[in-house]
């Protein structure tokens, strides 16, 4: 358990937190992968948004901009320096403009942003990096990053994530982030949050984690919504993690509700409720690229309080029970309570 979570304007207590967004980002590079749409780096549509969200009475936000991630990671126009704009080569921790960026856009909405430290997925990683420093070394950089500061912001990252992998499988320097994640959280009992698209490895993940020492429930899978099998999830909640529906951008696109997309998930989450782990369910949107934005058609950070509430009601989702998701289950993620 921990007694506060720092934020980009300083420490937050338990009660604090508010209605929140547990992975969510604000500004972030995804062009090795998504070169047309994988870009947020525009002042004014972020603070747009993010208006949107205080609202809809939002509070707080977990940007999940990893180190990787960060590379470029910051509005346009920010720095003519290119070192700040870059991943800190030596740490691997985010770049100085992504994570002063984000603290002025905190200040300029009233959000209260977390920021993750760690790594992303093998095709992003610099392998030579990894191979030069030892997984104790990389789980000292992430210490680091969370007890003292991200080099050269002053600013602490607040939680671990998203430590990522995106295959069928765990790579062998996926494997290092992890273990190293691990003990991260071992030694500080921050929690980790992780990337898990599509394949069930979230339960690797989560046996790594374990090996290392580190408490299931200090654990969040991420992108479990985007694996088409409840028992999945409902097996990473028997072993103690929380499991996270973020993907819901999928479910506003281009101005239109999929409905196949909502109705599937409105499904997994009534067994999941039924079954009575309402506890250790967590509900973001996962905005990643300007198509999810809401200006653009997408869901925005605003989406799971608007159509999602209206449709999960209709379904028979006690709406009490989604406050306590937005609410009192990432509070009870963060803190261990």
């Amino acid at each position: 358990m921990v007694d506060t979570v720092q934020s980009v304007t300083g420490p937050l207590l338990p009660e604090q937190l508010g209605i929140t967004l547990p992975h969510e980002h604000v500004f972030i590079n995804m062009t090795r992968t998504t070169p047309q749409d994988g870009y947020l780096n525009v002042w004014s549509e972020m603070e747009a948004e993010l208006t949107l969200f205080t609202a809809a009475g939002g509070s707080t936000l977990i940007d999940m901009t990893n180190g990787e991630l960060s590379d470029y990671a910051a509005p346009v126009g920010w720095s003519d320096d290119l070192r700040v704009l870059q991943q800190n080569p030596d740490t691997g921790s985010r770049s100085i403009a992504n994570v002063l960026a984000t603290k002025a856009m905190a200040e300029a909405t009233g959000v209260q942003v977390i920021l993750g430290t760690g790594h992303y997925y093998d095709t992003y990683l610099d392998k030579r990096w990894f191979d030069r420093n030892s997984t104790n070394k990389i789980a000292e950089f992430l210490i680091a990053d969370l007890l003292d500061e991200i080099p050269g912001t002053g600013v602490r990252a607040g939680i671990i994530g998203e430590i990522a992998s995106d295959l069928s499988h765990i790579t062998a320097v996926e494997e290092r982030s992890f273990r190293a994640a691990a003990r991260a959280s071992r030694e500080t009992g921050i929690m980790v949050s992780t990337h898990a698209a599509s394949f069930p490895t979230g339960l690797a993940q989560l046996e790594i984690m374990v090996e290392e020492g580190v408490d299931p429930a200090r654990v969040v899978i991420g992108h479990a919504d985007t694996v088409k099998s409840v028992d999945y999830s409902l097996e990473l909640m028997r072993r103690g993690a929380f499991v996270e529906f973020d993907c819901l951008m999928t479910c506003r696109i281009g101005g239109q509700l999929i409905r196949h997309q909502i109705d599937r998930r409105l499904s997994y989450l009534k067994t999941m409720i039924e079954k009575g782990y309402q506890d250790q369910i967590l509900l973001s949107q996962d905005v990643c690229q300007r198509s999810h934005l809401r200006a653009l058609g997408g869901p925005g950070y605003t989406f799971l309080f608007e159509e999602f509430r209206t449709l999960a009601t209709e379904a028979g989702i006690d709406p009490g029970v989604l406050d306590q998701i937005h609410t009192a289950n990432p509070r009870r993620a963060i803190f261990g309570r």
